[in-house]
């Protein structure tokens, strides 16, 4: 008797299920936390984006936020040295203002010492020429030794010395007579001396001192 043929047919192997019906076949609970993770996966991704387009904006506006705030720092520093000095060249002004009534008045005061002085140079001025006056009266009515002519080198009038010397000689001629006619003459008087001269007379005058016009 022989022996019984086995078949020897390869075994078939079930197919492995694919992602797509794997994914079916889980539980429900299984895919809705599948879901969940990444979800939440996706999340992170598109928020850790958005923070670092975010925080590259805030850094660009936060540099473009401190070169205006340097900008505007420089602007405050120069404006505050323009106000200082704008103060500092107010107050100096108002030191050195004047009010207007004080003004005037110091212009008053100022016009009326030059008033003063005006009317004090005028007074000096007079006394000048009334000295200068009564110096050239004085010089011109003044005699002293020497030969004089009524009318021509002398004025006629009385005329007074004070005399020291005991040689003292005057006398008074009559004009146009060569001195010959003697209307009057002494010598060797002295202290106070008085003669008087008239028109058409000669008067002469040695060591008596200086003859004064007192009349």
């Amino acid at each position: 008797m022989s022996a019984p043929t086995i078949s020897t047919e390869p075994a078939v192997v079930p197919p492995k299920p694919g992602v797509k019906r794997m994914w079916h076949l889980a539980p429900l609970r299984v895919r809705a936390g599948v879901v969940t993770v990444a979800v939440i996966a996706i999340l992170g991704i598109v928020g850790t984006v958005v923070a670092t387009s975010i925080a590259a904006q805030n850094a660009a506006n936060w540099e473009v936020l401190r070169q205006r705030g340097i900008q505007q720092s420089e602007t405050i520093s120069k404006l505050e040295s323009s106000l200082a000095r704008a103060e500092s060249d107010r107050d100096r002004a108002v030191k050195n203002l004047v009010p207007q009534t004080e003004l005037t008045q110091r212009e008053q005061t100022v016009a009326a010492a030059e008033k003063s002085v005006g009317d004090r140079e005028a007074a000096v001025k007079g006394r000048e020429d009334a000295i200068t006056a009564k110096e050239n009266f004085v010089k011109q009515t003044s005699l002293t030794g020497g030969k004089y002519t009524v009318g021509v080198s002398m004025e006629a009038g009385t005329y007074r010395t004070e005399n020291t010397n005991s040689r003292c000689y005057w006398a008074v001629y009559t004009s146009g007579t060569n001195y010959d006619d003697i209307v009057q003459n002494d010598l060797g008087a002295t202290g106070v001396l008085t003669v008087t001269i008239n028109q058409g007379q000669d008067f002469e005058t040695n060591r008596c001192g200086t003859w004064v016009k007192i009349g």
